[in-house]
C-alpha cells in the first residue's frame, strides 16, 4: 500500500480553493508523488465517467455543476475522503496532516494459509493507540429515518477542539434532553416515561469504555473504505427510488387521461 501525505501547508492551500481547483490540486500532488498514473488522461481512463477534457473543465472551475457520482469517483480514485472537496472539512477540521491511500497502490498481500488476524496485524501497526487517549475531536451526525428505516444523512459537524470524556458526557446529555423535550412538545403523551438524559448519557459513556465489542473503534483507512462503499450503494439505491417515483408519476398521468 502506498500512502501519500498532505501536510499542513497543503491543507491550508486547499482551504482557499474551490471544489474544482481542489480536485486539480490533489491530483497534481498525487502526480508529483506517483508520476503519470495521476495525469488527467490516466485518471479519466480509470474512472470512465468522463473524458480528459471534462476533467480539465472541472479542474478549471468551468463546470457549473459536478454530479455527485463523478465527485465520489474522483475521491475514490485519489484515496481521499469525499468531504475534502467541501468547505466545511477545512473550516472545522483539526488535522495537521491527511493521508491519501489511492486504490491503485493497494496490493493484495493476503495468503490463503494466513488467518484474518495475521493478515491485518501489520496493517494496523501504529504509534497511536486511541485506547490510551482521553481527549477526542467529536463528530456529530444527524440522519432522517423513513418509516421503513431507510436513512438519509442530513448533517455532519466536527468539533474544532478536543473534548474530554466529561465534555462528551455534557454533550450527550444535552442532545438526549433536547430530543426528549422536542418529542414531548409534539406528542405530550410522551412526557411520562421519558428517558432520563443524564443517566442515559452516563451509560453510553461507560459502554464506550467497557463494552468495546459492542462499541468498537474503527481503523481510519477501513472506515474510509466502508464509507465510500456505503455511499456508492446509496447512490444506486437513490437512483432506484427516483426511477420508481418517475414511473409512478407516469402511471398517474396515464390514469388521468
Amino acid at each position: 500500500m502506498k500512502i501519500i501525505t498532505l501536510n499542513k501547508t497543503n491543507l491550508s492551500d486547499l482551504a482557499e480553493l474551490s471544489i474544482g481547483k481542489r480536485v486539480r490540486y490533489i491530483r497534481e500532488h498525487l502526480q508529483k508523488e506517483c508520476g503519470n498514473a495521476f495525469s488527467g488522461k490516466s485518471v479519466a481512463n480509470r474512472i470512465k465517467l468522463f473524458s480528459q477534457s471534462t476533467l480539465t473543465t472541472i479542474e478549471r472551475d468551468k463546470s457549473k455543476d459536478i454530479p455527485s457520482k463523478v465527485l465520489y469517483a474522483i475521491s475514490k480514485d485519489f484515496g481521499a475522503d469525499l468531504d475534502m472537496f467541501f468547505d466545511d472539512y477545512y473550516q472545522y477540521s483539526t488535522y495537521e496532516t491527511v493521508e491519501l491511500t489511492p486504490p491503485l497502490y493497494i496490493e493484495d498481500t493476503h495468503k490463503e494459509s494466513e488467518s484474518e488476524a495475521e493478515q491485518t496485524e501489520d496493517q494496523y501497526d501504529s504509534e497511536i493507540n486511541p485506547l490510551l487517549e482521553n481527549e477526542y475531536t467529536i463528530k456529530t451526525m444527524v440522519s432522517k429515518v423513513a418509516s421503513n428505516q431507510d436513512e438519509q444523512l442530513t448533517f455532519i459537524f466536527k468539533s474544532r477542539v478536543k473534548y474530554s470524556e466529561q465534555h462528551l458526557f455534557y454533550l450527550l446529555s444535552q442532545i438526549i434532553n433536547q430530543m426528549n423535550t422536542l418529542d414531548a412538545s409534539i406528542e405530550p403523551d410522551l412526557t411520562e416515561g421519558s428517558l432520563e438524559s443524564i443517566r442515559l448519557a452516563r451509560d453510553y459513556i461507560n459502554h464506550g469504555k467497557t463494552s468495546l465489542h459492542a462499541f468498537p473503534w474503527y481503523f481510519s483507512e477501513d472506515k474510509l473504505v466502508m464509507d465510500n462503499q456505503s455511499y456508492e450503494k446509496a447512490i444506486r439505491y437513490t437512483e432506484h427510488l427516483m426511477k420508481g417515483l418517475k414511473n409512478q408519476d407516469t402511471k398517474g398521468e396515464d390514469q388521468n387521461e
